[in-house]
């Protein structure tokens, strides 16, 4: 699915949330709270998960994308997931976690496809496709090498052990060390504006 379709169900999903919270948050208030400014009391529950749930989503929206372009990762939804490699490269995952491609960021040429394994060591990536081949690329002379086995693989890089690791969770494990901290403190971020904007409106409602 495309960006675009994935915001639009969240979107969705964000306005059936506020109608459940918004109802059930104005029968709470109309028996719990006294009399005095019960109109306005009510009005302030019937908007306000609208309201704060949909600036915490933009917030984090608007965020994520600049942390998105700002580290060189994906910012989490959409059709394409992708990590920086050395010397301007990525791997990138389309549609599916089970295999990724390595390709250049700047044109997007694909280099490598149906990775499956995949071991980073500075401007060599070694790996493994899903035809069981198995592969040494630099990322600085864009050579690639193909090899029948590992142990073939392992011998053409002076039988230094190679350590291969499931292509996603070298995806997760990296994106998470690049912009994992990044991305908390948009979500924290984001809370506080919502909790901010909440607070500005229930001033402006006198209530």
């Amino acid at each position: 699915m495309g960006i675009g379709f994935v915001i639009l169900i969240h979107l969705i999903v964000i306005f059936i949330v506020s109608i459940i919270i918004a109802v059930v948050g104005s029968i709470i208030t109309y028996f719990i709270s006294n009399k005095q400014k019960i109109g306005r009391k009510i009005s302030f529950a019937v908007v306000s998960p609208f309201i704060g749930l949909y600036t915490l989503y933009f917030c984090g929206i608007i965020g994520s994308s600049i942390v998105s372009e700002y580290k060189k990762v994906d910012i989490g939804i959409g059709d394409a997931w992708y990590v920086p490699l050395e010397n301007n490269h990525q791997l990138i995952f389309i549609d599916l976690p089970k295999y990724a491609f390595i390709g250049k960021e700047d044109n997007g040429q694909l280099i490598l496809s149906e990775v499956v394994e995949i071991e980073e060591n500075g401007r060599l990536v070694f790996g493994k496709t899903l035809n069981n081949k198995y592969f040494s690329y630099n990322t600085k002379t864009d050579e690639v090498k193909d090899f029948n086995n590992e142990k073939e693989l392992i011998i053409a890089n002076s039988g230094r052990a190679i350590k291969l690791t499931n292509v996603y969770d070298f995806y997760a494990v990296k994106r998470d060390d690049i912009a994992g901290n990044w991305f908390i403190a948009v979500g924290i971020l984001s809370l506080i504006i919502s909790i901010t904007v909440l607070y500005i409106l229930k001033l402006i409602m006198a209530i």
